[in-house]
């Protein structure tokens, strides 16, 4: 059994035990080389990405469709969590309802290294007054809604 402290915890880049003949341990070009130990490989916290919106959004995954949303996840893999919030029939009035409870906030916001950020709203919200009330916002609703 190992111990996190052998010589296997610590890992060195491999150009760093390379020198050059006549140069000594912590000289020259290897002076700056800083080891990365297991503690600080597992400290890190990988950046968030989230995804903001209605269906456009919450479809955005769709890799047999070849989703905007899954190909920001293929960009940034290793890199960053990409989230997808997206609420298929939503308006901006019902995403702030949802934001506004305890749920929807710790859902939507309660992450750490948040990088990005996109907002999609608007399809719903657009839509004909007379034909489709339910999800209809007014035009100055949905400008003060965006920017809450």
């Amino acid at each position: 059994s190992s111990s996190p402290t052998n010589e296997r915890s610590t890992l060195t880049p491999p150009h760093a035990k390379r020198l050059p003949k006549g140069r000594e341990k912590g000289e020259g070009l290897h002076s700056g080389v800083k080891k990365t130990t297991m503690s600080n490989v597992t400290n890190y916290k990988r950046g968030k990405i989230i995804l903001f919106g209605d269906s456009i959004t919450q479809q955005s995954f769709s890799a047999a469709d070849g989703g905007w949303g899954a190909y920001i996840a293929d960009r940034y893999q290793r890199r960053a969590d990409v989230l997808n919030r997206g609420f298929s029939g939503y308006n901006t009035d019902w995403f702030l309802r949802y934001a506004a409870t305890a749920q929807g906030n710790a859902d939507l916001f309660e992450h750490d290294e948040v990088k990005l950020v996109t907002i999609f709203f608007g399809a719903n919200d657009a839509s004909d007054s007379d034909s489709n009330k339910r999800q209809h916002v007014p035009l100055a609703d949905y400008k003060s809604n965006i920017i809450k």
